[in-house]
């Protein structure tokens, strides 16, 4: 009791007042507090008077029993306690301060808690935020006594109300600071709701929860913030899937930035959760989500894709992110500006390509090859062009047991793209067809055909195009065709030397 003497005597005004003062304002304290409270709360009451009021309030709080005066002061205090006047600010923080070290919590909290549904529930956010910071201030030090499960169901109840507030969202942040800092024993058994708490709190992207969570996560027994967000998802994303919440997503909703909170903050420990994260992201992938959306979506299963500690799960699933995610994102879609969602996709299936087998890639071509096609011969975007046509060459790379209605289906495209307006996609493309030559093939006539059109740009103005057709004829294992057909093209070709030196080099 001294100490906490000691802390109001620092906060109080009249550290020098004396006895005999002390005994006027306690004998006079219900005529004195209701002229204060009247002056404070009195709407032509003047700056200096309402803070001269609040001051003499904060002296009446250091040295007078307030107990039953409480309910008053908190309705005066959550009309007056803003951010826009600092010295306001100043003498609310230290009156709830001091209310703080002098009365036991489970006396006053009750009183500002009822206050605070109040005002939740008449939709007054600007006095839930003055009460809910009240709330903070007045939870100065470590207390046994903490009614952590009426501040618990209060923060979950704030938070499903106003969730897409900042500014109330930002008082439940500093609410959770105090509690997770000050509470002793039963915070494991509200981990969950303060969790997703601070990932709503999170997905605003407007202040660093990272030492909050670390600090949950160590006092809840966890052991790392990765830890945390793994173990306490489930029953979060359960609920986003059974009820459908992400069927009427945005870009910018805020049940949509908190999945992507979790997602990013679940580090590994997010393959325990896959098959519920592509159920999710199947929808939102729709082609008739918003082009933002959709793009969100990508850029979140990038990083997915990315983390090196899961690869085997990423593998394990590969070939259905690309069948239930990724080709329905290559669509082109009329009338919407799909392109770099296109990209996206075929990026992330290029980088997914490397995990499938020749199998999975058999069983995905036929519903790929379209899309595909229609990425690799999108005129108005060569950096698509470009990277569908790797993904192409990396999938017939990586399959040499492709049927003959696939080889016949998908050769005319990969020539197509030898006459393209950009020098680096036709020489990428030549990987491709080099590729698809060392298919086996029942006849030799498409076969005679790719070489036949892929040696007419032996003769291209470009050398480094020539070239890499070229070597891309080299690895045709069928040598007579490829020598039958380069004698019958040289004869036309205006630069005939390389023509000549693969007759030489295939005779």
């Amino acid at each position: 009791m001294e100490k906490n003497q000691s802390l109001i005597n620092k906060v109080s005004p009249f550290t020098s007042i004396t006895e005999g003062q002390k005994y006027i304002i306690t004998k006079n304290l219900p005529q004195l507090i209701q002229m204060v409270l009247k002056d404070g709360a009195e709407f032509q009451s003047t700056q200096i008077q309402k803070l001269k009021a609040l001051q003499q309030l904060k002296m009446i709080c250091c040295i007078a029993d307030i107990g039953e005066y409480l309910t008053q002061i908190f309705k005066l205090l959550a009309k007056v306690y803003t951010n826009d006047d600092k010295y306001y600010l100043i003498e609310c923080k230290q009156i709830c301060y001091v209310i703080g070290l002098k009365i036991q919590i489970d006396y006053y909290l009750p009183t500002l808690i009822n206050q605070a549904r109040f005002e939740l529930q008449a939709q007054q956010s600007k006095t839930l935020c003055n009460l809910i910071n009240m709330i903070s201030e007045t939870i100065v030090h470590e207390n046994d006594n903490l009614d952590l499960q009426s501040l618990v169901h209060l923060i979950s109840d704030v938070e499903g109300v106003y969730s897409d507030c900042w500014e109330v969202m930002e008082c439940i942040y500093y609410l959770e600071n105090r509690i997770i800092s000050q509470s002793q024993q039963e915070l494991p058994i509200y981990v969950r709701q303060l969790f997703q708490a601070l990932l709503t709190i999170r997905s605003f992207n407007k202040i660093d929860c990272e030492p909050l969570l670390h600090q949950l996560s160590t006092k809840c027994g966890y052991t790392s913030v990765t830890d945390l967000h793994a173990n306490e998802i489930s029953l979060i994303l359960e609920q986003i899937v059974n009820q459908e919440h992400f069927k009427t997503w945005k870009h910018n909703s805020r049940e949509f930035l908190k999945f992507k909170a979790i997602v990013t903050g679940c580090g590994d420990g997010i393959s325990k959760y896959m098959q519920q994260i592509i159920q999710i992201m199947k929808f939102s992938l729709g082609g008739d989500q918003e082009v933002e959306l959709r793009l969100e979506v990508l850029l979140l299963l990038d990083k997915v894709v990315q983390i090196q500690s899961i690869k085997d799960t990423i593998k394990m699933y590969a070939a259905v992110m690309i069948s239930q995610l990724l080709i329905q994102s290559m669509v082109w879609k009329a009338n919407k500006p799909t392109v770099k969602v296109r990209k996206a996709a075929v990026i992330i299936t290029l980088q997914l390509s490397e995990m499938l087998t020749q199998e999975e890639i058999l069983e995905l071509f036929p519903a790929l090859a379209a899309p595909l096609k229609s990425c690799m011969t999108d005129d108005w975007a060569p950096d698509l062009r470009f990277a569908s046509s790797k993904l192409a060459t990396n999938l017939i790379q990586k399959c040499q047991i492709l049927n003959y209605e696939i080889i016949r289906d998908f050769y005319p495209s990969l020539l197509e793209r030898l006459d393209d307006s950009q020098n680096q996609i036709r020489i990428e493309i030549t990987y491709a067809i080099a590729a698809i030559m060392q298919q086996k093939y029942d006849s030799t006539t498409i076969l005679e055909y790719i070489v036949k059109a892929t040696l007419i740009h032996l003769d291209d103005s470009s050398e480094e195009v020539q070239r890499a057709v070229f070597e891309c004829l080299l690895k045709c294992p069928e040598k007579a065709v490829v020598l039958k057909e380069a004698e019958q093209a040289v004869k036309n070709f205006k630069y005939p030397r390389l023509c000549q030196e693969l007759i030489k080099l295939v005779s």
